[in-house]
């Protein structure tokens, strides 16, 4: 079931274009139904115009946690037309607990040896669940025959850092580990990630370049979150409103989608993740700390970002740190779009058209 005509994730892909960005070539996902430029896609500016409204109600509540995990404004339908079969599997992680590891792949490839994604979910370290990822894992898995593999790690706040991230890695190794049980091939093994998500994909990068295992073949980011300090603490490049041009009758929605990710990330605002464990200077948090001997053995990354994105700007930043480096990185612009898009299968054009993305680089490989 899709919200909108199917022809449309089809636009995306004949307009989209190739073009140089603050030095850097940028492969542009235009709005496929408005010309305009820096206009809002139709479906995401009624989104979050509504948005925009219920957290304004939420506001005046406080902050609550149950806000966070209960989100009914972002539905999804499962858009496949073949059978994908899920396996469920619990893993050991540090001898310590077990985590919930979803297995998906097309039934009609039987045992046949595939590339394989784990996909590490966003969600502030705080939410995200199968419930919200799963359609599109299965997607993914239909339309790339390859394995998708998506792990539960455990969630802040009470599991703070480095929980997730143990997790995450712990999903990765036992992949990479078992991978003649699973049917997958180890040398075509990609880590994905949205939002927070981007950050433990990085963090499990750096573990696997630190420690020299070479499992991580290809990272796909997400409107990720590789500069985790706060803004004012930012000062080797410009942040600004500036960077975020919209149509003017549009603007204030627009900005509200930049607002609400801004706004967590001000100065001595308490992060439920870290706690007093660590910090945003920590590189596991803000990949972009990084030393530049690390980033600079970073696999072939993908950067996807979203126009009206706070993150859009670090993101930015992270992609050209990469390049300069010497790192195979593609840097990729979803125009009219905010923070969360790949939340609403069937729901926004862009989120079909990024599964769409993520199975074809893995059949790339």
């Amino acid at each position: 079931m899709r919200k909108y005509d199917r022809a449309l994730v089809q636009a995306i892909r004949d307009m989209q274009y190739t073009a140089e960005e603050n030095g850097m070539e940028v492969l542009f996902k235009p709005v496929p139904d408005d010309s305009r430029e820096h206009a809002m896609d139709p479906r995401l500016y009624e989104i979050a115009a509504n948005k925009k409204k219920m957290f304004s109600a939420r506001a005046m509540g406080g902050f609550r946690l149950s806000n966070e995990r209960n989100r009914p404004d972002k539905v999804t339908y499962d858009l496949t037309e073949t059978e994908i079969v899920c396996d469920e599997k619990l893993i050991h992680v540090n001898g310590s607990h077990y985590i919930d590891l979803f297995i998906y792949r097309r039934a009609d490839i039987g045992d046949a040896v595939t590339p394989v994604m784990v996909y590490l979910h966003g969600g502030g370290f705080t939410a995200g669940n199968i419930d919200l990822f799963g359609k599109q894992m299965a997607y993914v898995a239909e339309q790339s025959g390859a394995t998708i593999v998506y792990p539960e790690y455990r969630l802040a706040p009470e599991t703070p850092y480095p929980g997730a991230h143990d997790d995450c890695y712990a999903a990765v190794k036992y992949v990479y580990e078992n991978a003649d049980e699973l049917h997958v091939d180890r040398s075509r093994l990609m880590v994905a990630g949205d939002s927070a998500g981007g950050v433990l994909t990085c963090a499990c990068a750096q573990k696997d370049i630190l420690e020299g295992t070479g499992m991580i073949r290809k990272v796909y980011l997400l409107y990720p979150a590789p500069d985790g300090r706060p803004l004012e603490d930012i000062d080797d490049y410009v942040w600004s409103y500036d960077r975020y041009p919209s149509l003017e009758e549009q603007r204030e929605i627009a900005m509200s989608r930049v607002d609400r990710i801004k706004n967590n990330m001000v100065k001595g605002r308490p992060n439920l993740y870290c706690q007093q464990y660590t910090d945003c200077y920590d590189p596991m948090i803000s990949a972009y700390l990084a030393s530049d001997d690390v980033l600079s053995r970073f696999p072939e990354t993908v950067v996807n970002n979203a126009e009206f994105d706070y993150l859009r700007v670090g993101g930015e930043q992270f992609a050209e740190k990469l390049k300069k480096l010497g790192v195979n990185v593609r840097l990729v612009k979803y125009c009219g779009c905010d923070h969360g898009i790949l939340d609403m299968l069937g729901t926004t054009v862009q989120a079909e058209e990024i599964c769409l993305c993520m199975a074809d680089e893995l059949k790339a490989m």
